[in-house]
């Protein structure tokens, strides 16, 4: 029971938009959580010589996006968008593997076969929700990302790791810093980027402009609608940079 409010609390914690649209992110990323100069060499190359790239979305109710009550505000549908618009003439496509409450151990166990069926150049793994929620060893989550960054470099993937969402009300209660540090300390350790939701919405709460603790109905589906767009191009910018990057001679 307290997995399953917990990991609904970080849902809900996800300016308005009018239905069937989504305006410019208006977020502004701070520097220290943004992703920059990173390095995607297989995204890269799919798209300088496909001129194409296949994207890869793991992750549990946030990914999926069922809060902001409609596919198209999803992360990886405005990702897309945003990817699309940013790499005119590649032929971006962005594939959602997600459940509710799926642990990363769970997603770590259908992993091989989530690749060998979309032959992605770039995965996008968020996690942490359901471990904060269960209490679960960080050791554990650590230890599991690991073996899942192997397992994508050896498919001939990239990966970009995402943090946690943050929500006031629950980060009162639960430690929501330790699971992630655990993703950024990865993260670092395998030179892999990791783009901290966390931060950026923690940021975005404090200045007021996002009301992670609204609870009517109708104002919760905004704040996800635009919570989801926001992290999308704080996602979709770094990787077109990335991808457009010629190889050093």
């Amino acid at each position: 029971m307290i997995l399953r409010l917990v990991c609904a609390a970080l849902l809900a914690a996800g300016a308005a938009l009018p239905a069937g649209a989504a305006a410019p992110s208006a977020c502004p990323v701070p520097e220290e959580v943004a992703l920059s100069d990173i390095t995607l060499p297989h995204a890269r190359e799919a798209v300088a010589t496909r001129q194409s790239l296949d994207v890869l979305m793991l992750g549990g109710a946030a990914t999926l996006g069922n809060a902001a009550q409609g596919d198209a505000f999803s992360i990886p549908a405005r990702l897309e968008a945003r990817l699309r618009d940013a790499l005119p003439g590649v032929d971006v496509h962005v594939t959602t593997h997600a459940a509710p409450l799926r642990s990363a151990s769970a997603t770590l166990g259908d992993l091989e076969t989530d690749l060998a069926q979309t032959g992605p150049a770039l995965v996008i793994w968020s996690s942490g929700s359901v471990e904060a929620g269960g209490g679960s060893d960080t050791d554990d989550l650590a230890q599991t990302l690991q073996t899942g960054i192997q397992r994508i470099r050896a498919a001939g993937a990239d990966v970009i790791l995402v943090t946690l969402q943050y929500a006031p009300s629950i980060a009162r209660i639960v430690d929501l810093e330790l699971y992630r540090d655990a993703i950024r300390r990865v993260g670092e350790a395998n030179e892999v980027p990791v783009l901290d939701r966390y931060g950026m919405m923690r940021a975005w709460s404090a200045s007021g402009l996002l009301d992670l603790d609204a609870t009517e109905p109708e104002a919760r589906v905004q704040v996800a609608r635009t919570l989801f767009d926001c992290v999308a191009a704080a996602l979709a910018d770094p990787i077109a940079a990335a991808a457009r990057t010629l190889p050093p001679p």
